[in-house]
This record gives C-alpha cells, structure tokens and sequence, in this order.
C-alpha cells in the first residue's frame, strides 16, 4: 500500500496528481487506486478525481487499475470505463484484483460464445441461456430463471457455468441450496456429469478449500461462514429455489458478495413474492426468462395429468356402531 502516490511522476496538488492510497500487485504495478472521504462525506464524490487518477495511471503501466471509493462506512468499487461504481461491503483482496483484472483482459462475449450441445439440446433451454447472457452483457448483476419442475434447470445451469468459464467471464463459482439433497446433487448429477474436468468442492464451516473452481452449499452453511471469503472471491453465484422465504434471513449474506447471481425457481412467476423479484433487479415482476408448466406441455417436453379423484369407505358409508368391534 502506498499512500499519496503522485500520478504524474512528481509531487502535483491534491486531485490534479495526488491519490490518496495505491494498492499495488506484486511485481510493482498499481493495482487499485483508493479515493478516501471523511466519515460524514459521501464517497462517490471522489469519482472524478478516481477518473482522473486511473486514467493517468494507465498511460504508464500495461492496465489501468481498479479503484475505490470510501468513506470508512460504504465503499464503492469501480472499473473505470468497464462498468458503473457499486457498493461492495469491504475491499477485495490482492488474489481477487489479480484474478479479475485476468477476466477483464481475456473476458469473450457471453452472447457470442457458442453453448455446449452435448449439455443442453432444447430450445428454451437455449434461449434461457441466452437471455442470462444478454442480461449481463447489458452491465446488469443479477437474473432470474423461472422454469417448470423436469424442464431441466439443473443442466440449464450446468450450461450457464460452462458458458461463463469457457468465455473466460468466471472461474470462481458457488451454487447454493437449502437442502443437502440439492447441493450432493448439483456435486455429483451437475459439477460431475458436465464439467468433469474442473476442480469442485462443498463447503463446510469446519473445512473450505479456496483452490477450488467449482463450489456448492447450503444456505444455512454459507450463512455462518460467509465472512471467511472475501467480498469479492466468487465470479457467480447460483440460487436453487430462490424463492424460499430463506432469502428474509438470507439478504444479508446475499448483499455481502460482488458476484453476479443468477436465481432459479419452479414456483409460477405468480405466486413469487415481490422480495424475490427485487433482490434479483427485476422490474415490473418480470423474470429474467419464464417457461411455464403449460408452455412445456403445450410444446411437448412434459406430460399433462389428470387429476383422479377417491374416496374411502368412510367418505362413501359414514361410520355405524353396528359395524365397529368393540375394540374401535
């Protein structure tokens, strides 16, 4: 860390020159650039002269820095001329800065970065996967799949992860759910089955292995330890069920991480509460991508039921005395 590094190779006034902290990588480069505000200033009042600084930075160096805005209380992050500053709950650590400025010089364009046939084969598969990428190619964070039980969220997602580690977009990513029936499964029936070759964990409180790729967890695991990872570790996160009302004792851990999040559910976009939309930014109560029960019936990929209708001999006779033993 250095503090008031001149910009421009010599001592210049405050805001034409002088930054307040460098955080630099270890071969000497800056890595970040910190703007601080006093505790009653509102950081993002610095953002012109955080522009200034990174921009004068990168005519002297192989990229230009991230940067950092704070007053001690709220800290925002920003990549300057990649994306808008936003709130982050704490600093991100030197592995973090290095693994995303990697993404930021090798990142390819999700929407253009062909989906894997042999993972997903149908349609609306395909097309939900396209509009997550369109999603976030418009500097969006978070999206919301909504599809019916047996259209195959679990190798939607499994595409989903493919795509953003083959376009170089993630190589951090945590798939979360509130059972452990889910999360053994995506372990072995997802990360397994369709992405064999890349390193998968679970997470425990007891045991965490951050030299992993792939991670899953329950909820109510992650909620205990979240603070053990940095604000900025994971590249995507993935909600299972997120719907469940988990997420009114969940947002805090959800607010904590940088990630982008991508939350699937097979509840009719109905009878999903408005928390669940607003957590996943989106407006008018509109998923990301919905495919109903009756869209996947009508298409021909699920089966319609009828509903059949008993009753017992109870419901049919009534009970006698006269029928009973003594002992009923």
């Amino acid at each position: 860390v250095g503090i008031e590094i001149p910009v421009d190779g010599y001592d210049a006034e405050p805001w034409n020159g002088v930054t307040d902290y460098c955080l630099y990588d270890a071969t000497g480069q800056v890595h970040a650039v910190v703007e601080a505000k006093r505790c009653s200033r509102d950081p993002r009042e610095a953002d012109e002269q955080l522009r200034h600084y990174v921009t004068e930075i990168a005519k002297r160096q192989p990229y230009a820095p991230f940067g950092f805005m704070s007053n001690g209380f709220t800290t925002h992050f920003w990549e300057v001329g990649q994306t808008n500053p936003r709130m982050v709950a704490q600093f991100f650590t030197p592995d973090d800065l290095t693994r995303l400025l990697f993404l930021r010089q090798n990142a390819k364009p999700l929407e253009s970065t062909p989906i894997n046939p042999s993972i997903v084969d149908r349609p609306y598969q395909h097309e939900a996967i396209r509009r997550i990428a369109e999603t976030f190619a418009a500097n969006k964070r978070r999206a919301l799949l909504v599809m019916a039980t047996g259209t195959g969220k679990t190798r939607t997602t499994m595409a989903i992860i493919d795509l953003f580690l083959r376009s170089q977009q993630a190589q951090n990513v945590l798939f979360l759910a509130d059972r452990d029936a889910l999360v053994d499964q995506t372990l072995t029936d997802g990360f397994k089955a369709h992405l064999p070759h890349e390193p998968r964990d679970r997470i425990y409180t007891h045991t965490i292995d951050k030299t992993k790729r792939l991670f899953v967890a329950t909820e109510q695991t992650l909620s205990i330890c979240y603070t053990k990872f940095s604000p900025g570790f994971f590249d995507l996160i993935i909600f299972d069920e997120a719907h469940r009302s988990i997420f009114k004792r969940f947002t805090e851990v959800i607010e904590y991480f940088d990630a982008r999040m991508i939350g699937l559910t097979a509840t009719p976009a109905n009878f999903i509460d408005r928390d669940t939309f607003r957590i996943f930014q989106c407006e008018n109560n509109t998923p990301t991508f919905l495919y109903d029960y009756k869209q996947a019936v009508k298409d021909g990929f699920l089966v319609d039921f009828n509903l059949y209708q008993a009753q017992t001999g109870f419901q049919r006779k009534g009970i006698k005395g006269i029928d009973l033993t003594e002992e009923e």
